[in-house]
């Protein structure tokens, strides 16, 4: 049984580029297949592609269609042990135009981060026992962090 890592996703650029992806994701049921395709699954291939050993469920994103000659597909999604960063990074150079971004928090081996095709790439182990957790407030806030380690550390002492 794997951690899930918690995984907030924007992708966003011309209709076309992400109408297709969309549209892709929606007959292969699965985003990551859509950006970065491996056929028929393997574990090391998986997680050397993609950055995580399953695919993402459709389920927490949802498409739009700005109306301006773009589209956003946004929401969130849980994958295996890690962000799905080398599937966002792959689809991205494949892609002109294209912005994504992923903001991820991993509570079991407590770790957090954010990753964006413009090159940011922020990775922070959390200090479970700090007081501020040894992480950007921003990121804390987010995924409101803190309270999900002391809610976690109530759990342990019962």
């Amino acid at each position: 049984m794997p951690n899930w890592c918690n995984n907030d996703i924007t992708i966003r650029g011309s209709k076309e580029t992400i109408g297709q992806l969309w549209e892709d994701a929606q007959e292969k049921n699965g985003l990551l297949e859509a950006m970065a395709p491996i056929g028929e699954w393997d574990y090391g291939t998986a997680v050397d592609t993609w950055g995580t050993k399953w695919d993402v469920s459709l389920e927490g994103l949802e498409y739009a269609d700005h109306g301006d000659g773009t589209a956003e597909i946004a929401g969130w999604a849980d994958s295996a042990w890690s962000p799905p960063v080398e599937a966002f990074q792959s689809f991205c150079d494949s892609m002109d135009g294209v912005y994504a971004e992923l903001v991820y928090f991993e509570p079991g081996v407590a770790f957090t981060g954010r990753w964006d095709s413009e090159g940011t790439n922020d990775h922070y182990e959390i200090d479970t026992e700090a007081e501020d957790l040894g992480i950007p407030e921003e990121l804390n806030e987010h995924f409101d962090i803190a309270s999900w380690y002391e809610l976690d550390e109530e759990m342990m002492d019962d």
